[in-house]
């Protein structure tokens, strides 16, 4: 999920004309690392999320006799480790190769300092960096939407909360079984319209709980009319419930129902995402309930162990959307943050890039601290 996220921001910042040094997923020190042309792809030790290093975000004055005196430093020390094993090399050789390596690197640099003026972040319009910015989001959601359908295409049927309330069976103990017939479709339940099976389960067992062996009405479609019949509930010892005692029917969708039912649920794990993030931030919910990285190994665990490989593709939508709802949020150093420093400039309002970097430097202190509080929770979820 990271890497489609960075994904994003690197494919669209190569497009622009960006110059992108680091492509890496995790954070720390490097476990593996290859470059290609002038980018460095790498993958590192902690899985705290990932970065694409574009070169001009951040607003650096370059000092060439700083930089050559660095670099000098530098090709001197290398140079010694070289020489260490040969034979003594006169100073004048020495020193030429020194000034030989370092006219290079000279040149290097200053060509790589015109590319970044030319080409670099900040030197593009508010168009492409907005592009950029959003891309790692749109990324994770698109996923999210394509695994969606794949789930769907796999199951073959449509969700249980769309599926139209149509009795697919009737149980053996079940009192209603005189009544009903397979194919019934279920209008209403005591005279309330219901549309799908999740709504008439929830009127039939908001009946079930003060229920007192009272006929329940309902509405029937059969056969294309629409008649009444009066049913008593039976207990449902797994359910402690008194239930109709019926199974639904399954609906099969075809591949036009299966692309809007994406979108539709797409849109019901989005709303349950923002409603999740509006009660951390009022406080209903407690930091301790957030799970990170650390925590999403027992969490996967646990969801495979009961629903299989369904389950993990159900838990790469939530934690897609999840990342990229929270990579929205306006705090400063995630894309949120930056995108409401972009915003302004459409209206010719320039801000300080020295000023915004700053502010993001203390948005990632912040989002660095609400890490480790994420994962001390998670290490405590093992015990």
């Amino acid at each position: 999920i990271v890497f489609i996220h960075e994904l994003g921001h690197f494919a669209t910042a190569k497009y622009f004309g960006m110059p992108v040094t680091e492509f890496a997923i995790g954070m720390g020190p490097k476990i593996f690392s290859v470059k290609k042309k002038e980018t460095v792809y790498s993958i590192r030790i902690l899985p705290l999320g990932g970065f694409v290093n574009i070169e001009g975000m951040q607003p650096e004055k370059f000092d060439l006799e700083t930089f050559k005196k660095e670099k000098m430093d530098e090709i001197i020390e290398k140079l010694k480790g070289e020489k260490n094993n040969e034979n003594e090399i006169k100073d004048e050789e020495f020193i030429s190769e020194v000034e030989k390596r370092l006219d290079t690197a000279v040149k290097q640099e200053l060509k790589r300092q015109e590319n970044i003026q030319k080409n670099g972040f900040f030197a593009k319009s508010p168009f492409s960096r907005f592009v950029v910015l959003i891309a790692g989001v749109m990324m994770n959601f698109i996923s999210a939407l394509i695994a969606l359908f794949v789930m769907l295409s796999i199951t073959g049927v449509m969700p249980i909360k769309y599926t139209a309330p149509v009795v697919g069976e009737i149980q053996a103990d079940s009192r209603a079984k005189e009544k009903l017939r397979v194919n019934d479709r279920i209008l209403a339940v005591n005279g309330e319209n219901v549309s799908n099976w999740v709504e008439m389960s929830e009127k039939v067992l908001k009946i079930s709980q003060n229920y007192k062996d009272e006929d329940v009405s309902l509405k029937i479609l059969r056969d294309n009319k629409e008649i009444t019949e009066n049913v008593k509930l039976t207990y449902n010892k797994e359910a402690k419930a008194n239930l109709l005692g019926i199974q639904v029917l399954p609906q099969k969708t075809n591949i036009n129902e299966r692309i809007k039912m994406s979108f539709v649920l797409f849109r019901d794990y989005f709303k349950l995402t923002l409603d999740g993030v509006r009660m951390l931030v009022t406080g209903k919910v407690a930091m301790k309930e957030m799970t990170g990285p650390v925590g999403l190994p027992k969490l996967v665990g646990l969801a495979y162990g009961q629903g299989g490989f369904l389950a993990l593709i159900n838990i790469f939508i939530l934690i897609s959307i999840n990342i990229g709802i929270m990579n929205l949020l306006p705090i400063p150093a995630l894309d949120g943050g930056r995108l409401i420093f972009i915003i302004p400039e459409f209206l010719g309002i320039k801000i300080n890039k020295k000023i915004e970097e700053q502010i993001h430097l203390i948005g990632m202190i912040f989002l660095l601290v609400l890490m480790l509080i994420i994962v001390f929770f998670d290490v405590t979820k093992y015990f």
